[in-house]
């Protein structure tokens, strides 16, 4: 555990959880977070393991996709990101392995009306594949069609293909 007001180093995150306080801890192995009680043990006790009494810091990031923050003496920050959506075949995890590389590599296009949408389109697929497990049929096929169109500098990404690759493997 890094001290009580020191930031991740770099300042980065991908996924995975920050803590900022007093006895606030993090499980990346876990996907969760933990308190520990005065002595340094897993939480117990009548508070439910929580601390008590002062603490804080600042979390300081520059740039953040997915995860969880939370500052304060009993602070707690909880991600999911790494979890296995419930259900999900191996060809759903693949496609949201590429969504999500699909989405970072977006990162460096000029930000404009169709970026726009096809981001918003793979948030939508990869927030229904994170909840359910699965991505709805209609949504996948507009989403290839899109793709497959070229018609913006996303269908130009090498990321762009894997999708698209992947799409044909759920629709089967």
């Amino acid at each position: 555990m890094r001290p009580p007001g020191a930031a991740a180093p770099g300042g980065e995150g991908t996924g995975g959880a920050e803590e900022s306080g007093h006895a606030a801890d993090r499980d990346p192995a876990a996907g969760r977070d933990r308190f520990r009680d005065g002595e340094g043990r897993p939480g117990g006790g009548a508070d439910g393991g929580r601390p008590r009494g002062g603490g804080g810091g600042a979390v300081h990031i520059g740039t953040m996709t997915g995860g969880a923050i939370a500052t304060g003496a009993q602070g707690q920050a909880t991600s999911y990101s790494g979890a296995v959506p419930p259900g999900a075949d191996e060809a759903t995890l693949a496609l949201l392995e590429a969504v999500r590389a699909l989405r970072a590599d977006m990162r460096v296009l000029a930000a404009t009306e169709e970026t726009a949408a096809v981001d918003g389109e793979l948030g939508e697929i990869e927030g229904e594949i994170t909840r359910t497990g699965r991505a709805g049929e209609g949504r996948l096929a507009r989403l290839r069609d899109r793709l497959e169109a070229g018609a913006s500098a996303v269908g130009l990404l090498a990321s762009s293909a894997a999708v698209v690759q992947a799409v044909a493997q759920v629709l089967g």
